[in-house]
């Protein structure tokens, strides 16, 4: 099977998935939600050419012996809850989507006209993305339902690890590697070093210990069509095993959770500091005027930092007009080391998406004046 990747920060590349990573991924989340259960209902609201949807929609529901919902696009969030309620599903729903489709849900303003909405959205996963800590509050106190993040990648075929379903699971972490997955944090430079951390004795935990997040696996790709050069720096050998290196940043707590920082082709250099896109977003999404927000790096104007930090901020309605990019910056300033925090906010509309839901960082990026190919 050819998946083509998602080109968040290039070219997409087809992605090689044999029969056998496939089939083992499926099986591995199927473990992951508690193994076979006949009569769950799976929703599908993205695209089934997409690796997630592939696996965690229709391969996982033929695992559980379930039955799939599915959308060709997600509808306008009524429209998506009138169906999801009317239907009969005595044990519930697991629903796989990316953080803004419940965004949306937690957001609508007439979820007292779905009372059978109401704890049947019992199990799910947020992908192709960050699941922010104030969308995950909202969502589960609004609807009863349990939602953790999950973290994958189109060569991983593609879920790599998810939260704990059933448990407490840490805000800020990918949770643990599925059943059969190995990951670790290796030297973002030079791979050969070994592991930083990888949960065994040696292991150096903590964010100052931030690196390169690699698995290694049965749902790893062979490799990419036509692509060997390609191919062989994104899989490597350590330890006599195969490890596809991930291009994503972060770092192994002691308890073996990993927290993800960011793309390594986003990370934005401020004076020599690392910015992580992701942390800035996450805190502007924390303010009470914010809906959305995208972050990226540009060249500074000045020439005297390298790089500066600048946002893309969608308001909430009752907000537009009432704040402005001047008071928004200072008071991240209150609330983020001074070099992490944006130095130009621009106001739009709505945070370009791919089809799947993740952000579109690249597209604000190149559009802008200031960017540099």
């Amino acid at each position: 099977t050819f998946i083509m990747t998602g080109g968040t920060t290039g070219v997409p590349k087809a992605t090689v998935l044999t029969h056998f990573n496939l089939v083992s991924n499926a099986i591995q989340c199927v473990l992951w939600v508690g193994g076979e259960d006949p009569g769950v209902g799976d929703i599908g609201a993205i695209p089934l050419y997409h690796s997630f949807a592939m696996t965690a929609v229709m391969n996982v529901a033929i695992g559980l012996g379930g039955w799939m919902m599915l959308f060709p696009r997600p509808p306008p969030t009524g429209e998506f809850l009138k169906e999801i309620t009317h239907i009969d599903a005595p044990k519930g729903l697991f629903y796989a989507g990316a953080e803004i489709l419940f965004k949306r849900i937690a957001d609508f303003p007439d979820l007292g006209k779905f009372p059978n909405l109401m704890g049947r959205l019992r199990l799910c996963i947020s992908g192709a993305g960050p699941l922010h800590a104030p969308v995950q509050k909202s969502f589960q106190e609004n609807t009863r339902g349990k939602i953790v993040e999950g973290y994958g990648l189109s060569e991983a075929s593609p879920v790599v690890s998810a939260g704990n379903l059933f448990g407490e699971s840490p805000i800020g972490t990918i949770g643990m590697p599925l059943t059969g997955t190995d990951w670790g944090i290796f030297d973002t430079d030079d791979f050969e070093k070994g592991p930083i951390a990888h949960g065994l004795s040696g292991s150096k935990f903590g964010e100052e210990n931030t690196g390169e997040i690699c698995v290694c696996g049965p749902q790893v790709m062979k490799g990419y069509l036509n692509q060997p050069e390609e191919t062989v720096d994104t899989i490597k050998k350590w330890d006599g095993r195969l490890w596809l290196l991930t291009g994503d940043i972060g770092f192994m707590n002691d308890d073996g959770t990993i927290a993800i920082r960011d793309r390594k082709k986003q990370l934005i250099k401020v004076a020599g500091h690392s910015v992580f896109p992701a942390e800035v977003e996450s805190m502007l999404m924390s303010h009470e005027a914010v809906s959305e927000a995208a972050v990226a790096g540009l060249p500074d104007p000045k020439g005297k930092v390298g790089e500066i930090t600048k946002a893309w901020v969608a308001l909430r309605p009752e907000y537009k007009g009432k704040i402005t990019d001047k008071e928004l910056i200072a008071w991240t300033e209150k609330n983020m080391t001074k070099w992490k925090c944006p130095a130009v906010i621009d106001f739009i509309d709505e945070v370009p998406k791919n089809i799947m839901g993740k952000i579109q960082r690249r597209v604000l990026q190149e559009a802008d004046p200031l960017f540099k190919k």
